[in-house]
């Protein structure tokens, strides 16, 4: 399969979980009015269960794909995405919607997890990197789009048929998917619970590993933040109505900017390099709106909002795939598991800060700025550490 094949499979899979979150924003407001659902901030579990099945989903599929192999793997994923959609497509309470949140997002893991583990199995180092970068770079595009496609939906239908055209997208990548891709895994390892534990020790015990992950947690955890604050940040704070989609498109597209910048300049600045500065900038611009914000005693005008979360969000897609294929750097013998437990540890770590973020929003965006900038500090201080540990320790046998 020719290379421009492959970035076009991965990233349709890849970006099922985005468009799962972000074609969905508009519709929580009527999603909670429907259903009842007072509590502003509740709304937000609407994205947060989507991530409790992604965390368990992951930790799964890793191991589940170096036994039967990616392809297998991505198909039983797509299988239960398939179910959790019509679940919630079809719920009559909203407990029984966020059910089937939960059941899409444990599908989406295998496509979102299982690429990962295709991609190092075809790259490594400073290509992976490179890779990675593109396929982020495209794939973010479903967040500058998605939203405008729901209101697009919930202009013409319910919010339930939004559901359905993720289905339908969904479907057709994992048509692509069967017909054109080609098996990855060259070696297959028995699931063995013995084998895993060693395995999970592994990645546990490779303090460079764990470093980067929970940096890069770190991180993801602010902009989960962000993300499951928006619509109430952009329509209920600033009231921005209908106009919500394009203004949280255009600052997504900084991501993609950023990730496709990183593309270009990664083999001359380094990963590692890349991945201090960026969030090292990422901690001192939001510290300092923090202040302006603290200082004023009031929300921040929408003209100072939107330029923070543009370069917030630019130095946020700097830092994505270098710490990723940092922290599997020294695991490319057990790609699929290492890719399984680091990003489970990295979305169970960014939903607690998410959590945070979402049940402190009080009508303006401090908390937002706060999660930025102590998730920046700490993502700072976990970096460095994982740069002064050795890039080869020893392996545990497995």
């Amino acid at each position: 399969m020719k290379r421009a094949e492959f970035i076009g499979i991965a990233t349709l899979l890849m970006a099922l979980v985005a468009l799962s979150i972000d074609a969905v924003l508009p519709a929580l407001g009527d999603i909670a009015r429907e259903f009842g659902v007072e509590d502003g901030n509740r709304r937000q579990w609407t994205i947060t269960a989507l991530f409790v099945g992604l965390a368990v989903g992951q930790l799964l599929y890793g191991p589940l794909s170096d036994a039967i192999g990616r392809k297998p793997a991505i198909l039983i994923g797509l299988g239960w995405f398939t179910v959790g959609s019509l679940v919630s497509a079809n719920a009559h309470g909203f407990e029984t919607m966020l059910a089937g949140r939960v059941l899409q997002g444990f599908g989406a893991a295998a496509p979102r997890i299982v690429t990962v583990a295709m991609v190092r199995d075809r790259f490594e180092g400073t290509a992976m990197a490179r890779m990675m970068s593109i396929l982020i770079s495209v794939f973010i595009l479903v967040p500058v789009l998605a939203p405008s496609l729901g209101l697009m939906v919930l202009w013409h239908a319910s919010w339930r048929v939004l559901f359905l055209a993720v289905l339908a997208i969904g479907l057709l990548a994992g048509l692509w998917f069967a017909l054109r891709q080609e098996e990855t895994l060259r070696e297959r390892r028995p699931l063995a619970a013995a084998s895993l534990g060693r395995a999970v020790v592994e990645v546990m015990r490779n303090r460079r590993t764990v470093s980067f992950v929970l940096a890069g947690a770190c991180c993801y955890g602010a902009l989960m933040g962000y993300i499951n604050a928006s619509q109430q940040v952009f329509q209920d704070i600033y009231g921005v109505g209908d106009l919500y989609p394009v203004y949280f498109g255009a600052c997504a597209a900084f991501i993609a900017a950023a990730t496709l910048t990183n593309s270009v300049v990664v083999a001359r600045i380094g990963m590692e390099r890349i991945s201090v500065l960026a969030i090292a900038g990422l901690t001192v611009w939001s510290t300092l709106f923090l202040g302006i914000a603290a200082v004023s005693g009031s929300v921040l005008p929408l003209g100072l909002w939107l330029p923070f979360t543009a370069v917030a969000l630019f130095l946020l897609g700097l830092v994505f795939g270098n710490v990723n294929a940092l922290a599997l750097q020294p695991l490319g013998h057990i790609a699929g598991l290492a890719s399984s437990v680091t990003a489970s540890v990295s979305t169970v770590v960014s939903l607690a800060i998410a959590a945070i973020v979402g049940n402190l929003l009080d009508g303006t965006v401090m908390p937002v700025l706060a999660g930025y900038a102590l998730s920046g500090a700490v993502g700072s201080a976990l970096l460095a550490h994982g740069r002064r540990v050795p890039r080869h320790p020893a392996k545990t046998p497995v």
